[in-house]
């Protein structure tokens, strides 16, 4: 399997603001007069440097270059339009761990505390759920706005049918940590102790894993074409009959992918992409979040460094 080298992105480099105190203006004070007892000099205030703070991003996911959402602790939302990033109000303060949309307005977003919010093209709100609050959402993914999947600690497993959100229970409370979905009738779900389980359309059932390591991340591009990251960062594919770990020393814990040719594995130190015949070794490193619109437009966060690819070119943002 061959392997090129993209260049590195530069360090993000720390912006301060200098505020400092001018001289007074003469005219605004009174000269001193004879007998006066003239006030001891005024220490020399230093410049007081403000370092910007920058927003860390668990998730990113968009419709489209014009339509970007990111996804952190505390409720943050950001959305970028093609021009800027903004800030947008959401109906929670808790931590926001993954996001998903059918469109440009229909857009989910779940959480801390069993959160989950919707948005529909002009503002978010809390939508209603049978999760409890004791229950934290890790993971949503969809094929539709009529066929929503999230998953959760203790076992939560719920679905949207474009309507309301149901629940099906299993027979354990493992935590699940991951889900993704070919259609209506195929979807996988990924947890700790190496719990995995598949959707036929009516029911889920375990699969067998052979390892007691948990799976962190599920996504694919087609009911044969699954991607899976487990705890050691290793890396497996299943091609609709069997899973496999894929060769190369190739290692992640999460997984981006717009089509087959455009395959990403970060999360790692290094981050890898697969363009339909070779691996390149692309040098963001220690990601958290990564969204790609083919090989030419994306976006990636590596701790509070928000970085844009376009034309192909990688660039820090903020």
């Amino acid at each position: 399997m061959k392997t090129s080298h993209v260049l590195a992105v530069p360090a993000l480099a720390l912006l301060s603001l200098s505020l400092g105190c001018g001289p007074q203006d003469p005219d605004s004070r009174s000269l001193p007069q004879a007998g006066d007892t003239l006030p001891e000099p005024r220490p020399t205030v230093s410049p007081t440097d403000y370092m910007l703070v920058q927003p860390a991003v668990n998730r990113i996911w968009g419709s489209g270059d014009k339509d970007v959402w990111a996804v952190g602790p505390n409720g943050l939302m950001l959305h970028w339009n093609g021009k800027v990033w903004r800030s947008v109000a959401v109906p929670t303060g808790k931590d926001l761990l993954s996001v998903w949309g059918s469109s440009d307005k229909d857009v989910w977003a779940v959480g801390e505390a069993g959160v989950v919010i919707h948005w529909d093209g002009s503002a978010w709100s809390r939508a209603t759920t049978p999760v409890p609050d004791t229950s934290e959402l890790n993971d949503i993914w969809g094929t539709s706005g009529n066929n929503i999947w999230a998953v959760g600690d203790r076992g939560v497993i719920i679905q949207y049918n474009g309507s309301a959100w149901g629940s099906f229970s299993l027979p354990s409370i493992n935590h699940l940590l991951t889900v993704w979905a070919a259609s209506t009738t195929d979807a996988w779900i990924g947890g700790d102790l190496g719990m995995l389980l598949r959707w036929d359309g009516s029911s889920w059932t375990e699969q067998p894993s052979n390892s007691t390591l948990p799976f962190v991340h599920i996504r694919g591009t087609a009911p044969n074409k699954v991607w899976a990251a487990r705890k050691d960062n290793n890396v497996w594919t299943f091609d609709g009959t069997k899973w496999a770990r894929i060769s190369g020393g190739y290692q992640a814990s999460h997984l981006w992918m717009s089509s087959d040719t455009d395959v990403w594995l970060y999360g790692g130190y290094d981050t890898y992409r697969y363009n339909g015949t070779m691996w390149s070794v692309v040098s963001l490193y220690g990601l958290s979040a990564l969204w790609t619109n083919g090989p030419s437009a994306g976006w990636a966060n590596a701790g509070t460094s928000m970085i844009r690819n376009s034309g192909g070119s990688w660039s820090i943002n903020w």
